[in-house]
């Protein structure tokens, strides 16, 4: 996720060098006058380019060093020290610092360039790992939301997709968290949605789906530290029912309007993806129109505050109840970086499904 404001905040900043710096020339010459230093303070003249390469681009720090340098000569009027060895002295340094200056500010915006480029870079990647979720498909509402605990990494080891099943009406998705940090829990990552996206489309049960992707993950190579293996909740959406399977990972939430959300129920967890082993069957439930799920990974249950105290899910009651998904999943998020008190120290992926009124649903049948 991008944060606009960092960014327009950067470019406010980068404008306020040249000003800057000439406010700085003007209040040195002025002490300078008033104090009748004769020319000492000339010297800190020097420190207005610097001030500009910090923020600035090199033709405005060029500008700030062209001013600093003609001060520093005109500062040698009122003491009457123009032309004499130490104020020549005095105007040579001010030279030198605004080359480095120049210099300077050159560097930065080179390599701002370079980190902007590869900002680019990573959002493109991020859009090919994780796709945009429709806003809705079929009579299902939908919208997601990626917090990576490395600031500007865009992904990280978290994971969902959403793609239609083998036949009409039918929907699945699927969110996860692999074990392992860095690259490789990010390219396993990637592969785990990729092989999702082939197997789901095509498999009529959800169990192939996840023998499918227990295969992949336990071809990867394994780290040096130990097993590699992808907790995961796979979910079909077909009408008004559903089939959730969980493997090894936290089942999502139901929430309905004026309720407290509740963790879907269900047999013990299946093994994580990788371990290998027959997989259960899915379990199945109900939804009614108007019924939300939020399916998550554990930086929202880990999410701790100062005292080391976890998110209570009961604070999620009002964030789901927004007029919208992506509404609600922005009002969660808010929730979170409340009761943390700043950003997340663990990835954050947060997939969110509505049930909208159909015509061909019995709308008197409820969920479990």
């Amino acid at each position: 996720m991008t944060d606009p404001g960092r960014s327009g905040e950067s470019g406010h900043r980068s404008w306020l060098g040249l000003p800057a710096a000439l406010v700085f020339i003007a209040v040195v010459l002025l002490v300078d006058v008033a104090a009748a230093a004769h020319a000492v303070l000339i010297g800190f003249l020097a420190l207005a380019p610097l001030l500009a390469a910090a923020v600035d681009t090199p033709r405005r720090t060029a500008v700030a060093s062209a001013a600093a340098t003609a001060a520093a000569v005109l500062a040698g009027l009122p003491s009457q020290t123009l032309g004499s060895l130490d104020h020549v002295l005095r105007v040579a340094v001010v030279i030198t610092v605004s080359i480095a200056a120049l210099y300077v500010a050159r560097a930065r915006t080179l390599r701002e360039e370079r980190i902007r480029r590869m900002s680019e870079i990573v959002r493109v990647t991020q859009r090919a790992i994780l796709r945009e979720v429709p806003p809705t498909i079929g009579a299902v509402a939908l919208g997601a939301r990626y917090v990576s605990a490395q600031r500007g990494a865009g992904v990280g080891g978290d994971l969902y997709e959403v793609v239609p099943g083998p036949g009409p009406d039918r929907l699945r998705l699927v969110i996860g968290d692999v074990c392992g940090k860095g690259l490789p829990a990010v390219q396993l990552a990637s592969a785990v949605i990729g092989a999702f996206r082939q197997s789901a489309i095509v498999r009529d049960r959800l169990e192939e789906v996840a023998t499918d992707l227990d295969a992949l993950v336990a071809r990867e190579p394994k780290p040096a530290y130990g097993v590699t293996f992808v907790t995961a909740v796979l979910l079909e959406v077909r009408g008004p029912d559903l089939w959730v399977m969980s493997c090894g990972h936290p089942m999502p939430l139901r929430h309905r309007p004026g309720r407290t959300p509740v963790a879907l129920g269900g047999d013990e967890p299946d093994r994580p993806l990788g371990l290998g082993g027959r997989r259960t069957p899915p379990v199945h439930h109900t939804w009614a129109t108007g019924d939300r799920l939020l399916l998550y990974t554990d930086g929202l249950i880990e999410a701790r505050d100062g005292s080391g105290r976890f998110f209570p899910l009961r604070l999620l009651d009002r964030p789901l109840s927004a007029s919208s998904p992506p509404k609600a999943l922005d009002a969660v998020w808010r929730a979170v970086r409340a009761h943390i008190g700043g950003e997340p120290r663990d990835d954050l992926a947060l997939l969110l499904i509505e049930r909208l009124p159909d015509e061909g649903d019995d709308l008197g049948r409820g969920g479990r």
